[in-house]
């Protein structure tokens, strides 16, 4: 009797989440924040002085999801809230603390340490189509993602499905290819 492909992708995709889970804040992050304050620490040393919408909407999550995260990581004083942005001073920006690239530094020093074990169990010869199942993966999971994937393994391409816009060439308009630069 065959196996159904669909339980048996759902039964790996949820094996997949759970090691996932288990290489998270207990592994990772020894100062004791979440997964999601992790991922968003990092994210903020990387987009300095972004308004609380924007931040929500690179993690995926709504502003006042983003708001309650934000609190919990000036409470400890990793992140601090400037009101006011241009002519919207209802508006916040926010900046990381010279304690929270600290701790981002901890943590990516971890992640690099714990990414360094993982592939040292993984055959060199393997790696880089693993490394593509990955890609792949994560194109596909994304919320929202532009990127097409097409063909058969090994000839497997991906290309940006994002739709042209207007551009202007000497004078009159045709149309360029957006790229997202992911694919």
């Amino acid at each position: 009797m065959s196996e159904n492909p669909t339980a048996t992708w759902a039964a790996e995709l949820e094996r997949l989440a759970r090691c996932l889970g288990r290489v998270g804040p207990d592994e990772i992050c020894c100062e004791g924040l979440s997964s999601r304050q992790c991922s968003i620490l990092r994210t903020l040393a990387e987009q300095e002085g972004a308004r609380i919408s924007g931040l929500a909407s690179s993690a995926g999550i709504t502003p006042s999801a983003m708001t309650r995260v934000l609190e919990k990581l000036e409470a400890r004083d990793l992140v601090k809230r400037v009101r006011g942005n241009g002519n919207d001073g209802r508006a916040a920006k926010v900046a990381i603390t010279v304690r929270g690239r600290e701790v981002r530094a901890s943590i990516d020093r971890l992640i690099k340490t714990r990414t360094e074990t993982i592939l040292s169990a993984v055959p060199d010869g393997l790696r880089p189509q693993l490394l593509a199942a990955v890609r792949v993966l994560n194109q596909v999971l994304e919320p929202g993602g532009c990127c097409q994937i097409t063909g058969e393994w090994p000839q497997v391409a991906m290309s940006c499905g994002l739709p042209e816009k207007p551009a202007k060439v000497k004078g009159r308009k045709t149309h360029a290819k957006q790229e997202c630069g992911d694919c």
